[in-house]
């Protein structure tokens, strides 16, 4: 796998989810993704609380999104090649 850096926890705007959990669709640097699938999901906690991350698969490539559960803000970490 290559990883293509992008700004640490870049933020993004989730606008969808499936199941009321998993990311469905997401706005990053005003270009909406539509996520085929979930490929991993995985809870890494932290000193300030839970960060989910998720592993999504989309026409445009696959994307580690995470989210600052007590905050519930959403930010993608890398894009995965």
């Amino acid at each position: 796998m290559i990883f293509q850096r992008t700004a640490r926890h870049e933020p993004i705007r989730l606008i969808a989810r499936k199941h009321n959990y998993f990311p469905q669709r997401f706005m990053w640097r005003g270009k909406q993704y539509n996520v085929h699938a979930v490929v991993r999901a995985w809870t890494e906690m932290k000193r300030k609380g839970a960060w989910h991350f998720f592993r999504v698969r989309c026409p445009e490539g696959t994307f580690d999104l995470c989210q600052d559960a007590a905050l519930n803000i959403w930010y993608l970490a890398r894009q995965v090649e």
